[in-house]
């Protein structure tokens, strides 16, 4: 794997147009800018649309005030000329658009508007000029304010205001564009430039990239040199180590594989050594009845010479004793055939797993040997055996592999899948399976089916994968070495030639199958006189 190719950077450097960042700052704060400048200029509009028009409104009302009389007495006398010439004094003030007057008895003045206009006049009441009555209305005087006014001289306001505003902001743009060019984008081209140097890391530039620069930007391209010549000797050390990588790796490798062995073995003997003391405890009982009734047989004869000295043997105790030596016999004869056949599983269980030889054998009988050898360490505990085995059949291969697979399945049931739980029940199944090799042919194959199944605590999702890696363990530190299942799988798959699965749930327990192809003997014998010839 090369190191090289990786430390160049992995672009092409493009040339600074639309996206460059000097263009990007200005239209940002330019557009604030420009942003606040319409907030700005429309409360500004605001502002000076009320003033305008509420001054325009006190310039009528006092042009209205100085006028009220004469309108008074002109529509109290109906003088119309009079009426009509007040009103055209009153339009012609140029905030005015238009004045009328309307009367109850002698109609309307002007040329008054309606609808939505109308309702934005301003309105004033005339009263009567006479002392006589009770200064009753005699009619209203409607002003209509002229907004094309207010708003000519508004726009004129707010325009210049517009255009000193642009002005500025076209000047503020010329500076913002030239210093944040002197100060930020040169220095960054630059440093771009300086990351686009053809085999940069391989080979970098010896000389300082911002010289006397001790802002942000200076500050950053000092880091950025070091950190590019950190890498630099990072990736020499890399390919002087690369030259020797490959032989330090299989001297590791090697040197796993040995300690790797040496732990297997160390976990085959510790598996046997488990298998003596169990066997070595449970003879204790039979060897001891055994001891027990030659010393009873000891006994009756003692007594029997006794009384035959003494010439005082009768009938009676002869026959007594006869039948107590007889029954102490049968004791001593089944208690010894017991320790015989425990000797004998024992022997055959050790014999298979150390001397790793191909013979024939009975699949279920050696399940049974083994789970034989089992039986006093599990009788110690509250977990028991339940066994359904049909496969009795014979064939070639590893008794031993069979053996030591099965034991680490029922040590690993006990220990981890009933962890926290004092009873149990291991699950052991065998049988004799004919499958079919594909659709198309009729050739079939026979396997033989081995499962061992708890109903324990299960094992979670993410560590199905790694069961059979050698050295995983959640127990790690606690007594657990990590290669049992590891173990179980190179004895199912290079020993055996078959496969193995496992199953679990969480709280439902788990499944172990193993899958092995049935090697009869007269099949083996015929492959290898095939061989021969």
């Amino acid at each position: 794997m090369s190191v090289i190719g990786s430390a160049s950077v992995p672009y092409a450097p493009k040339k600074a147009g639309r996206v460059s960042l000097s263009r990007t700052f200005i239209l940002y704060t330019l557009g604030l800018f420009a942003l606040l400048g319409v907030l700005f200029i429309g409360v500004l509009t605001k502002i000076t649309w009320d003033a305008s028009h509420a001054r325009a409104i006190r310039v009528t009302e006092a042009f209205f005030e100085a006028t009220k009389r004469p309108f008074e007495r002109a529509i109290w006398t109906v003088n119309a000329e009079a009426t009509l010439q007040l009103i055209r004094g009153l339009e012609s003030l140029e905030v005015v658009e238009r004045v009328w007057v309307e009367t109850p008895d002698t109609g309307n003045f002007g040329d008054p508007v309606a609808g939505a206009r109308r309702a934005g006049a301003l309105s004033y009441t005339l009263q009567s000029p006479s002392t006589i009555l009770h200064k009753d209305a005699i009619g209203q005087v409607f002003i209509l304010i002229d907004r094309n006014t207010i708003s000519q001289e508004i726009f004129s306001t707010v325009g210049y205001i517009v255009a000193a505003i642009v002005v500025y902001l076209l000047l503020l743009t010329v500076v913002i564009r030239t210093v944040f060019k002197r100060l930020i984008g040169r220095p960054l081209t630059d440093i771009v430039a300086y990351l686009s140097t053809p085999k940069l890391i391989e080979k970098p530039p010896v000389t300082q990239l911002m010289p006397g620069r001790e802002d942000e930007i200076g500050i950053l391209a000092s880091s950025l040199q070091s950190m590019v010549q950190r890498r630099h000797n990072d990736l020499q050390k890399i390919q002087e180590y690369q030259t020797n990588l490959e032989e330090l790796v299989a001297r590791r490798t090697e040197q796993l594989k040995l300690v790797q062995e040496e732990l297997i073995q160390a976990d085959n003997l510790a598996a046997l050594g488990a298998l003596v003391a169990g066997v070595s405890h449970e003879l204790n009982t039979p060897l001891g009845n055994a001891l027990m009734a030659a010393t009873t047989i000891n006994d009756s004869t003692d007594l029997l010479k006794s009384e035959l000295e003494k010439q005082s043997l009768s009938k009676d105790s002869l026959e007594n004793e006869i039948r107590r030596i007889g029954d102490t016999a049968k004791i001593i004869e089944k208690t010894l055939g017991r320790a015989r056949d425990l000797v004998g599983n024992f022997r055959q269980v050790a014999v298979d797993r150390q001397s790793e030889k191909m013979r024939s054998f009975n699949f279920d009988h050696i399940i049974r040997e083994t789970l034989a050898t089992l039986q006093p360490t599990l009788k110690k505990t509250s977990f028991n055996l339940d066994l359904d085995l049909d496969a009795d059949v014979d064939l070639e291969g590893y008794p031993g592999a069979v053996s030591q697979v099965l034991s680490n399945f029922v040590e690993n049931a006990i220990k981890h899948g009933y962890e926290g739980r004092n009873t149990g029940e291991v699950v052991i199944r065998t049988r004799v399976l004919d499958v079919q090799d594909n659709a198309k042919s009729r050739r079939s194959r026979t396997k033989i089916i081995l499962s061992c199944k708890d109903l324990g605590v299960g094992i979670p999702e993410k560590n199905l994968k790694k069961v059979f890696e050698p050295f995983f363990t959640t127990k790690f530190g606690k007594g657990s070495s990590g290669l049992g299942m590891a173990i179980c799988y190179q004895l199912v798959t290079e020993a055996l030639d078959g496969s193995i699965s496992v199953v679990s749930k969480v709280g439902s327990g788990t499944e172990f199958t193993i899958e092995i192809p049935l090697k009869t003997p007269q099949l083996r014998t015929q492959v290898t006189e095939l061989q021969v010839s």
